[in-house]
């Protein structure tokens, strides 16, 4: 079986993650496959990261086809040359109408499952509009696959009801954290007095993941626990817009030296960046199924984040929610975990059961791969999988 990995649009944020993690896993693979892997530079450099890639099977894009025809002729033209039994673009969409049979990944919430709250993170009323027209744009290209998988049921049912896409052709395949993540996997302990604790915000440059919260979050963590020593960690692009931003609100809030920035982290470095954290926070309001909550429940992190379902239904009882977008509700959860050895312990406890009844990553490549070859066969996804997702990391 010939399969062409399309990873040619993936720049930023988990996506490069979850993408890495998969390649890695098809590298690892014994059977006879014919693998062939367009991905940005990006992807490529995390990867290098993680295993050997002295193989002539990468084509490396420096620029998304997103943005340019010119790399989307050189994709399709990639199909063409290499003539996969299938195409697997990791997450959609491709911005290609490919000549072989099309599995698309897909985790746009500001497509499948967009609110009214995600939209009041954005700047202005144009960019509002600018997020619904680039919706509306890549709904066009996204049903031009034959099959799609998702990371949770909510954006299944969503590319249902916005782009009437059939039932029976969508799967889901639960995310879960890179393998690398489960070999260091650890548990962190409750902070001892004098400790400076550690805040961890590990999130690309997002409006929905309001990072711009953390400054008056610090703020008001400061005022109910001042002899607490703590800083929050960004892992935003120095350059960054929002990080300017951040950084500006913080030394008008008086706390700036309570948040630095890390830059962004390698996917191979993402175990360490968490060692030398204590908290998962997490502020998001707009989610498919982040990987960084798995992430912190392997490495041992308790987590509080923001109290909404997407959050709920993964992290069920190993999180501390607050009511999304207030800092001053985030920054009581966070004084209620900090002065409690029991909560802290409970959360650590919670996050590694909830972990348990994830798919490994090798688990959830073997979906992936029985999707490809009924999308190769044309035959459709619904009722063939294992319904439960604890069992086999995938329902259809």
């Amino acid at each position: 079986m010939r399969i062409l990995v399309n990873a040619s649009t993936l720049w930023k944020g988990g996506v490069v993650q979850v993408t890495s993690a998969f390649i890695r896993e098809a590298l690892l693979d014994e059977r006879t496959r014919d693998w062939q892997f367009a991905v940005s530079s990006v992807v490529y450099d995390n990867l290098r990261r993680l295993v050997d890639l002295r193989i002539r099977r990468f084509h490396v894009f420096d620029h998304s086809p997103a943005r340019s025809h010119r790399e989307r002729l050189r994709v399709r033209q990639l199909a063409e040359t290499t003539h996969p039994d299938a195409v697997f673009t990791v997450f959609g969409p491709a911005y290609v109408q490919f000549p072989a049979r099309h599995l698309m990944g897909y985790a746009n919430g500001w497509v499948t499952h967009p609110s009214r709250l995600a939209y009041k993170t954005l700047p202005s009323v144009g960019a509002a509009l600018k997020s619904r027209l680039s919706a509306l744009y890549a709904r066009h290209w996204v049903r031009r696959a034959d099959a799609w998988v998702t990371e949770c049921d909510a954006s299944r049912q969503g590319l249902h009801r916005r782009l009437g896409l059939p039932l029976n052709r969508i799967a889901v395949v639960s995310n879960t954290c890179a393998q690398h993540y489960f070999d260091q996997a650890q548990r962190t302990d409750f902070p001892s007095q004098g400790t400076r604790v550690r805040l961890l915000c590990f999130a690309a440059a997002y409006p929905h993941k309001c990072i711009d919260i953390v400054p008056h979050t610090a703020r008001e963590l400061a005022r109910l626990l001042p002899q607490l020593d703590f800083e929050f960690v960004l892992t935003l692009p120095h350059d960054d817009p929002l990080w300017t931003r951040i950084r500006r609100d913080a030394h008008r809030l008086g706390v700036a030296a309570r948040v630095t920035n890390e830059g962004p982290i390698a996917v191979a470095d993402g175990p360490a960046l968490y060692r030398s954290c204590h908290v998962c926070f997490m502020p998001t309001v707009l989610e498919s199924f982040t990987a960084t909550y798995p992430e912190a429940m392997a490495m041992g992190l308790p987590i509080v984040t923001s109290d909404l379902d997407f959050a709920q239904s993964i992290c069920q009882d190993a999180a501390a929610y607050f009511r999304p977008r207030d800092p001053v509700h985030a920054a009581e959860q966070l004084r209620c975990l900090l002065t409690s050895q029991d909560r802290w312990t409970s959360l650590v406890t919670a996050g590694k059961r909830v972990l348990a009844g994830l798919p490994r990553p090798r688990r959830k490549f073997e979906c992936y791969l029985e999707l490809l070859e009924r999308t190769a066969s044309g035959l459709d996804l619904r009722g063939h999988m294992p319904p439960a997702r604890e069992q086999a990391g995938l329902v259809a």
